[in-house]
């Protein structure tokens, strides 16, 4: 493990969807910093195996189930990380769906509550279940792992996904209003390729990086991103969506 930073020193976060890819290295980046990492998954088996590696490196890490979709697992994840550690003072909801294909008059009631419940609703069923806690403290930082998708449509990914991720950031404005009298605040981040997702192919992948010199170098930068917005970098920061996409878009 690298030293310990002194921005993380201390902290406890939460990360949802942290078994694999974008929420495994987020996991993984804020325990280098020195927080003490609770992974939270569906896939339990799996967020313990990745905790089990970060302890051999010296984190201080542990896992334990939720499915974020459902309000009452959302309260247990949180008691979870009350009852392990004392407190909590950051959650990463970054547990969701990747970007499903289906044509809009294709979509279904089925899919597209499964959809939105999870990457929109289980976010707020997270941070819901936070908040008592944070504002009897009147601290902590929650950020929300939106997309580029909240910006940019594509034939190809269900508008259930756009409409979550857009979601998202609405919701990240609207909570950073209600919780900044209580010192908590809420930011998003923005990814773009981070390729964790479905693969592209080969043609698909060399149109990217001739399009977007800055190519796709993994989850890496989200998971710096969110240490820097958890971290003092964040201390004047709320209401923000911070583009961490390479240059595949432009703004905010």
């Amino acid at each position: 493990m690298d030293q310990a930073a002194p921005g993380l020193a201390n902290r406890i976060a939460v990360v949802t969807g942290a078994a694999q890819g974008i929420g495994e290295a987020i996991s993984r980046a804020m325990a280098r910093a020195g927080a003490t990492v609770l992974l939270a998954d569906l896939q339990e088996e799996r967020a313990n195996d990745v905790a089990e590696a970060m302890r051999l490196e010296g984190a201080n890490a542990s896992a334990t189930f939720v499915d974020v979709a459902d309000p009452g697992s959302a309260d247990r994840m949180i008691a979870t990380c009350l009852e392990r550690f004392g407190r909590l003072d950051v959650l990463v909801n970054n547990a969701g769906i990747d970007a499903p294909p289906g044509a809009a008059w294709e979509i279904d009631a089925e899919h597209w509550r499964t959809v939105i419940g999870t990457n929109l609703s289980g976010a707020w069923w997270c941070t819901a279940a936070a908040l008592e806690h944070m504002r009897e403290r009147r601290s902590g930082r929650i950020i929300m792992i939106s997309s580029g998708s909240a910006r940019i449509g594509d034939s190809g990914i269900s508008v259930a996904y756009n409409a979550s991720k857009a979601g998202l950031i609405g919701l990240t404005i609207g909570l950073s209003v209600h919780l900044e009298p209580f010192g908590i605040l809420v930011n998003a981040i923005a990814p773009g390729y981070t390729g964790t997702g479905e693969p592209m192919t080969s043609e698909e992948r060399a149109a990217y990086d001739a399009a977007h010199p800055l190519g796709i170098v993994g989850p890496e930068p989200v998971a710096r991103a969110c240490v820097y917005l958890a971290s003092a970098g964040g201390d004047w920061i709320t209401g923000a969506v911070l583009n961490v996409s390479g240059g595949w878009w432009r703004g905010w």
